[in-house]
């Protein structure tokens, strides 16, 4: 049976261990799969970080594939499909900086389809939308990448129909418009644009400044000033209500381009200031943006003929944020060429205008229709200046060289208004008209009497709501101001109030001081005094001490006496009954002698170690009675103090009841011993038990009714104890006495 339960026992033991060892191998692994997760998706962000800086270089190609490829090697290790094809198009991403299109596609187009096998068709149209993208900034830029950007644009957008993702849908279209807008495709762009719109304000959806901004630009290309200026203000508008600055250099310098036609110049400066001082403060800085405001910023201080300020501008940036890259380079020579052309340095000048160009045609990557278009537009006015017609008119006419609907209608306009003075100053009268005319029809569909009162009501209307946001401004001002007056008054009314009761606590103080110094006079006065009584006390008390162990050993001295007369007496007794009679006064007076001189040799007069007092008491018998050979005494006594009267009764009680035991338990001189047992115990009660081995007491012996002296003064001193006598027979006599220990009083303080 024993050996069935200890088998029973070791199996139970040997399985919880299994199942813990199994359980903690399942957890371990679950927590290590989480770690590796979030190991991926760590690296995963430090490769985009690398990967999408504003200024991208080799060094930081290369630190993207690095983190890439430590992701990718996790992601195989913990078998993460989703991660792994993740990594996959992020390594497309890596192609596609490297300008590797046909990479970059195969590997996007891969994590494409694994994520249309696995139904995540949200993913899916994520990708195809960058896909899209990529082809839409591909360098260099023209029709045929704009075309497969919006095929792929358009399959993201079926899948989001699909899923009924009205936002991404809308989000997707506006891309495509943007594709349309950058072809030159107006008014399908336009359409678009508007049906993007419809769908945001259907959905309640607010971030509407990015679609605004395209729109801004569309009708800046086709001309319509007012509806470029209107959406120019919609959309500074939305970004300023939505606090999303993110953009807001750009969406300045649309505003700024629209003041610019109107000729609105420092309205124009103060918006591309504003701009500036947001861009430059930026940890990330975007330096083509930075150069792009700021060649914008000195077109228009030249416009207003501060050329000195212009220059200071261009150079101060070179200082700042030294140009790295080409376009920066591009854009930074055509500022300079317009600071040297006004400051009346024509080589200079040309120099830097056939730089930039140089720089835009042999850089496809810089490519931009609109940015060589104007390139050449400027190149060609710095040729009318200088009145080289034929430089000049090259330059307009490849001005006009980029796909209709890129290049704005403003400088289409005066690009024709430029080809008619310089025909006309060279005697070709009939291109000079032709030039005219099409600049008349240019300007009278761009400032007809109804598009100039509509861009009047527009200006008019964004001036009324910048006046009442200035009057909101100010009204919240002041009242701000007021209610930090309100504080400052608060804090002064608080300011008093607290100077008051800090004076007031502090009177308080003073007085309870003054008081507390009085009382603490008072108590030193009191406690001189008490010490002076309490010196005389303690000189009386030692005094009455002094006293009362003079009374102690006076007693002592005199019951000496008597004792010496008692013991000169004896040597004449030959009665034998006066003889013991005597012997036993001797021995009670010896018990109080003895107490007596336990008082006046210590320093206590009111209490009796028993212990000491008891052995005491012992010796003198076996001096006294001589029976050191034949009685041996055991004592068995506690350290314990009773006040002089108990321990008299207690001394008279022992010296009858061992007496006694000496004269009568041991007949004819025998052999015995008498035991003496003194112990406190519980509520102070007290046991004394004198016994011995003797021959007992006599047979019906009472010890109410005995006549003798030792029996009655020991009933007599039993009750003065308040106690309880017992006596019997068991091997011996044995008397037993309890009482109540009484408590000590200091009677000299009486």
């Amino acid at each position: 049976m024993t050996r069935n339960c200890i088998l029973k026992c070791l199996f139970i033991i040997v399985f919880v261990n299994w199942r813990c060892y199994s359980i903690s191998d399942k957890v371990n692994p679950q927590k290590n799969y989480f770690l590796e997760v979030k190991k991926i998706n760590y690296f995963l962000d430090k490769c985009e970080n690398f990967l999408f800086k504003p200024e991208n270089y080799k060094i930081d190609i290369d630190s993207a594939k690095i983190n890439l490829s430590r992701a990718l090697s996790i992601s195989k290790s913990i078998n993460n499909q989703n991660l792994i094809y993740k990594c996959i198009f992020y390594y497309g991403e890596v192609s596609y900086e490297e300008n590797n299109y046909p990479k970059a596609i195969e590997r996007t187009s891969t994590a494409v389809k694994y994520f249309r096998k696995t139904k995540q068709f949200k993913k899916e149209a994520e990708l195809w939308i960058n896909l899209g993208e990529k082809y839409f900034w591909k360098s260099p830029r023209n029709i045929k990448s704009l075309e497969e950007s919006i095929v792929y644009y358009n399959r993201a957008l079926q899948i989001y129909k699909h899923l009924s993702l009205s936002e991404d849908s809308a989000y997707t279209i506006k891309l495509i418009a943007d594709s349309h807008l950058n072809q030159g495709k107006l008014d399908l762009a336009e359409k678009e644009l508007l049906h993007v719109l419809s769908i945001y304000n259907k959905i309640r959806y607010k971030k509407l400044h990015f679609t605004y901004d395209l729109l801004a630009n569309l009708y800046r290309l086709k001309g319509n000033l007012g509806k470029y200026l209107y959406y120019s203000l919609e959309c500074v508008k939305s970004m300023e209500l939505n606090k999303d600055y993110l953009y807001a250099p750009a969406f300045y310098i649309q505003l700024a381009k629209s003041y610019k036609e109107f000729g609105k110049h420092k309205t124009c400066i103060e918006l591309l200031k504003k701009a500036i001082n947001i861009q430059r403060p930026r940890k990330d800085i975007d330096n083509n943006m930075l150069y792009y405001l700021t060649d914008f910023l000195c077109k228009e201080l030249v416009e207003i003929k501060q050329y000195k300020e212009a220059l200071t501008q261009a150079q101060n940036l070179i200082k700042d944020y030294p140009p790295k890259g080409k376009m920066e380079n591009a854009v930074i020579a055509g500022t300079m060429a317009l600071c040297y052309r006004k400051s009346n340095e024509p080589k200079l000048a040309e120099a830097n205008y056939i730089k930039m160009i140089d720089l835009y045609e042999k850089n496809p990557e810089l490519m931009s229709f609109a940015k060589l278009s104007n390139a050449y537009f400027e190149l060609g006015k710095f040729y009318v200046e200088q009145k080289i017609y034929n430089k000049a008119k090259i330059n307009f006419i490849k001005s006009q060289e980029s796909p209709k609907g890129i290049i704005d209608q403003l400088q289409i306009k005066e690009t024709n208004l430029y080809l008619f003075k310089i025909d006309s100053a060279t005697g070709n009268y009939i291109s000079a008209i032709k030039h005219f005319q099409k600049y008349k029809y240019l300007n009278d569909s761009i400032f007809d009497f109804n598009k100039t009162k509509q861009i009047e009501k527009i200006q008019m209307s964004y001036s009324f709501e910048k006046k009442k946001k200035e009057l909101s401004n100010m009204k919240l001002s002041m009242e701000l101001e007021k209610k930090k007056i309100v504080e400052a008054n608060n804090k002064i009314n608080i300011g008093i109030v607290v100077l008051v009761l800090l004076l007031t606590t502090t009177l308080l103080f003073a007085t309870i001081y003054r008081l507390k110094q009085k009382n603490n006079q008072i108590l030193i006065s009191q406690k001189n005094e008490i010490d002076l009584k309490n010196s005389t006390l303690q000189k009386l008390v030692n005094e009455k001490e002094h006293l009362m162990q003079e009374i102690h050993h006076r007693v002592k001295n005199n019951l000496q006496i008597i004792m010496s007369l008692l013991n000169s007496q004896l040597s004449l007794l030959k009665n034998e009954d006066a003889f013991n009679a005597i012997q036993n006064s001797q021995q009670r007076l010896y018990a109080i002698s003895l107490l007596h001189q336990k008082l006046y040799r210590t320093d206590e007069i009111v209490q009796i170690q028993m212990k000491n007092y008891i052995n005491d008491l012992a010796t003198n018998f076996k001096d006294t009675l001589d029976v050191y050979n034949r009685i041996n005494f055991e004592m068995k006594v506690d350290s314990i103090d009773l006040d002089q009267s108990q321990a008299v009764s207690v001394g008279l009680i022992l010296n009858e009841v061992i007496t006694n035991s000496i004269k009568y338990a041991f007949p004819d001189n025998k052999m015995g011993s008498i035991l003496v047992l003194m112990k406190l115990e519980s509520n102070n009660k007290i046991l004394l038990k004198i016994s011995d081995n003797g021959i007992g007491f006599p047979e019906h012996f009472n010890f109410k009714e005995s006549p003798s002296l030792g029996m009655n003064l020991i009933n007599g001193l039993t009750e003065q104890l308040d106690g309880k006598l017992e006596f019997s027979n068991k091997n011996g006599a044995n008397v037993k006495i309890t009482f109540i220990q009484k408590p000590i009083l200091d009677v000299t303080a009486g």
